[in-house]
């Protein structure tokens, strides 16, 4: 399991919601005040570090500590996209000079400096990748010899827990690596120029050399190691297995066409999800793979008329959505287990498992299917005008969905499938709801600028509507009450680290799979891991108060209010006409740049 330390991913644990404006307190003066270099840029980080990039170097500011807990100064005015949050761990990866060049990998949360190529000796550097669980750098390149002239080719291995280095592998002539290396029972699967070696890490010595060359990236299993080859120009791709012994498994590679997205390994066979985008052709192909011929089992894939975005394994097969519109799925044996393709409207948002079947919610139309025909559950599907937003929840009390779209807000009796519409709420700025929270037995309605309250039969509580600050400045960076970071599941340490294959979640589990990921963060070894466990388990828990960027009397700020009442319980003036700013959601925290070289930290 691995993480391509190339990712440019950003991901954030950040939420915006919406409130409205009624007189209270102001809150201006900050709880922690940070005097820095001149700013460049900040974000915020999985783990809760805010990274601050200036004049002096790259700062890490740790919640409610008064000072920052540390700053990274061998590099300073630090470009943004040569920094390098890694998705789902504590560290990043600052690579200068070109890719090739020097590299630096940190620990956001100690701000420890786990690995600096120029200190190791490195002068060229052909790979670095993060292999996780086992939570160890690999690298490899040109390194100066210790204790003698000249340099060697080199591959290093190094623990991320402590920082040391824990295995040396000198090698000899031209023999570069070529992609993602794996790690499995004490041996690294490495692939290089001139083959795949497995390399006995505490001998130090290559166990084999398969035959197959300019592997991009493996994953290693306890029977079988599987390498993926792409095609110089990423139209196809080769997929090998090669057993224990170094071995071809298989008589020669099985060439599919596009890009690998998503590999999943069931018993029954290798599921394999890839992409075609090159020219106008958009589209994704699905593959079912023999485990021990390679042969592709199905002789006529299901077509996708588009790119998939849902792709999930279950117990009796495979089922996908298309970004377009529709859902099949697939016996494993390449046989429709349902009778026909389900027609559905475009952009799939939810696909998700209930008690009664399989509920979908697309920007036209919702339902749920018999998971093994997928025809609907209750006889008929609810259909609407096609919608820019559309939100949805589980009343857990009354037993019912609750749906929003053009047509009003939705009530779907959860045991017979009759729906009505219990409301039509009316949202300023001709914005739609983007999110349905239950509150006891209320409905809370959310968008940008807009909250709403509604009981349980529909009736407005309260509405509460806060200008957008303007429309060039906020609307159009924010669509929608909430961002939330989806932890790029096929990236996510923890996701990997607890499981070997996608299924489908339970419907409206968010609380329980940021709880999945603390539990998968807490298997890894390290205190950072540890940290990031505690912070996950903290962002499953619903808070009962929510924020908006708006327009105040004196300028723009940031205010607070209870989901509850509608109340406001703090207003933070900001004044800039567009500021810049990141908040923390788990600790409640709004970082905002005061001036160029300057960080206010408010406790929300």
């Amino acid at each position: 399991m691995k993480i391509n330390t190339l990712i440019k991913n950003n991901l954030y644990i950040i939420f915006f919601f919406s409130v409205s404006l009624l007189l209270a307190q102001k809150a201006e003066n900050p709880d922690n005040k940070y005097e820095l270099g001149t700013i460049k840029w900040m974000k915020m980080s999985d783990p809760g570090t805010l990274i601050v990039s200036t004049s002096k170097g790259i700062y890490g500011i740790r919640p409610n500590e008064s000072k920052p807990s540390f700053l990274f100064d061998k590099r300073t005015n630090v470009k943004e996209e040569n920094f390098h949050l890694q998705p789902g761990t504590p560290y990043a990866m600052f690579i200068a000079n070109g890719m090739k060049g020097v590299t630096f990998v940190i620990d956001i949360i100690s701000g420890q400096t786990l690995f600096d190529s120029k200190e190791e000796g490195y002068t060229f550097i052909t790979s670095r990748d993060i292999i996780l669980p086992e939570n160890k750098l690999v690298v490899s390149g040109i390194r100066k010899n210790k204790g003698k002239i000249g340099a060697s080719y080199i591959i290093s291995v190094f623990d991320l827990a402590t920082g040391k280095e824990e295995y040396t592998i000198p090698q000899k002539g031209n023999n570069n690596v070529t992609g993602v290396s794996d790690i499995i029972d004490g041996k690294l699967i490495i692939p290089r120029k001139k083959g795949l070696d497995c390399i006995n890490l505490s001998t130090k010595n290559t166990v084999w050399t398969a035959n197959v060359k300019n592997i991009n990236f493996v994953n290693a299993h306890k029977d079988a190691i599987y390498a993926y080859q792409a095609s110089t120009n990423k139209k196809n791709t080769t997929v090998f297995k090669i057993n224990s012994n170094g071995k071809l498994a298989w008589k020669e590679g099985n060439k599919l066409k596009g890009s690998v997205r998503q590999t999943e390994y069931v018993p029954q066979g290798i599921a394999i999800l890839t992409d075609e985008t090159s020219g106008k052709n958009r589209e994704s192909k699905i593959y079912f793979l023999d485990i021990n011929s390679g042969d592709d089992l199905w002789k006529k894939a299901p077509k996708t008329k588009g790119l998939v975005s849902h792709f999930y394994t279950e117990d009796d097969g495979i089922i996908f959505g298309v970004a377009t519109g529709g859902i099949n799925k697939i016996k494993f044996n390449g046989s429709p287990l349902w009778k026909k393709p389900l027609k559905t409207g475009p952009n799939i948002s939810t696909l998700a498992k209930t008690d009664k079947g399989i509920l979908y919610i697309t920007a036209k139309d919702a339902d749920i299917v018999n998971d093994k025909t997928g025809e609907s559950v209750f006889g008929k599907k609810i259909k609407y005008k096609q919608s820019k937003s559309v939100a949805s929840a589980y009343d857990n009390t009354n037993k019912r969905f609750l749906l929003s779209c053009s047509d009003g807000l939705y009530s779907i009796d959860g045991s017979s499938g009759k729906y009505e519409v219990i409301a039509k709420p009316k949202f300023g700025e001709k914005e739609m709801p983007t999110t349905i929270e239950m509150r006891g037995e209320n409905i809370l309605l959310s968008s940008s600028q807009n909250m709403m309250l509604l009981d349980k039969n529909g009736k407005q509580i309260y509405h509460e509507h806060f200008k957008s600050p303007t429309k060039s400045t906020f609307m159009k960076i924010i669509s929608g009450a909430v961002a939330i970071t989806s932890m790029a599941v096929s990236a996510s340490a923890a996701y990997r680290a607890g499981a070997n294959r996608t299924s489908m979640g339970r419907y409206n589990s968010y609380g329980a799979t940021m709880d999945s990921y603390s539990k998968g963060f807490a298997q890894i070894a390290g205190a950072s891991f540890g940290a990031m466990s505690k912070r996950f388990k903290a962002s499953a828990q619903t808070q009962n108060d929510t924020f908006i960027l708006t327009k105040l009397s004196s300028g723009v700020g940031l205010v607070k209010i209870d989901k509850d009442s509608g109340k406001k319980l703090k207003e933070i003036l900001l004044k800039d006409k567009k500021p810049t700013y990141k908040i923390d959601d788990v600790e409640r925290i709004l970082y905002y740049q005061a001036n160029k070289n300057t960080i206010y930290a408010y406790q929300i």
